[in-house]
């Protein structure tokens, strides 16, 4: 097993938008770049490069049309959904199948509450490598390998501290697009069962039909295309109608479904950029309802 290539290119995509001047960035990830090596670190240097930096991501999004602004937006919106949930009160968060996400250490509101890493044991040793590589405090974060298709999940989650009879928020970003059917389930099961009420789960998820050829995206194909040849080809997806009856029926109320598109004109048009997301690519919120 090696380290997650789509985990590096959102690194990248995150780099690149931490290269952009702080007047028409969206979000600020000091850590992006230091989980980089070889060309991604290369390509990452040269989009800091005043004037010049700026072709780094229109080739990107020349060649990979769709994944960078989508990547930006989805970013931007689970930052906000987040901050959102820690200023309510919430004060544990998991984060499933983490990659090389830095919430932990860039978010300011995040650092009082309890924070678990699920992912890949590669991926997770070269992020912690990393981290320490760069003098992150790594005891901010409890690391938990787990394989989604194999490992138990929930004794997992347990053990790293989670308390079940408190609300959570979990983050599942970026990893549903590539699991089995019955393990996107088996997740939401475990899920359910380790949640008090008032937990939310904010995840995201691609367009079905972008996998079974029922629905059309200008971007699709080739987005499609570079996942496969990387290795990491999409295997799951969600219909959006379907979504809240999927939901409902393993305990979940969906709260809201929007798609990179609507995130990006959200974030996008106020900072004077053109950038524009996806409509395949999806953010949604749930929750587990309080009792009555």
């Amino acid at each position: 097993m090696s380290v997650s290539f789509t985990a590096q290119t959102m690194a990248l995509q995150r780099a690149m938008e931490t290269a952009r001047p702080r007047s028409s960035r969206l979000f600020d990830d000091p850590l992006a770049r230091d989980f980089l090596r070889g060309p991604l670190r290369a390509a990452a240097d040269l989009a800091a490069v005043p004037v010049a930096g700026r072709v780094v991501p229109a080739l990107y999004d020349v060649i990979w049309p769709g994944p960078r602004p989508s990547a930006v937006a989805r970013t931007r919106l689970i930052d906000d959904t987040l901050a959102e949930a820690l200023a309510d009160g919430i004060t544990q968060v998991v984060l499933l199948g983490a990659g090389f996400d830095s919430r932990a250490w860039r978010l300011p509101a995040i650092r009082r509450a309890h924070v678990i890493e699920v992912d890949r044991p590669d991926t997770q040793h070269a992020k912690v490598a990393a981290l320490r590589r760069t003098g992150q405090p790594l005891e901010r974060v409890r690391f938990t390998p787990v394989d989604f298709e194999r490992d138990d999940l929930a004794a997992a989650i347990r053990a790293a501290g989670l308390a079940t009879d408190e609300p959570a928020v979990f983050v599942w970003e970026g990893v549903t697009n590539y699991l089995s059917v019955a393990a996107v389930d088996q997740t939401l099961s475990v899920l359910r069962a380790l949640a008090a009420p008032g937990t939310l789960l904010l995840f995201t998820y691609v367009h079905q039909g972008v996998i079974d050829g029922s629905a059309h995206f200008p971007e699709a194909a080739r987005w499609v295309r570079s996942v496969a040849r990387a290795g990491e080809a999409w295997t799951f997806g969600f219909v959006p109608a379907a979504l809240p009856g999927y939901l409902a029926s393993r305990g979940f109320t969906l709260s809201w479904d929007v798609s990179t598109a609507e995130a990006g004109r959200r974030y996008f048009g106020p900072a004077g950029r053109r950038d524009r997301a996806s409509g395949l690519y999806h953010v949604a919120l749930a929750q587990v309802p309080c009792q009555s």
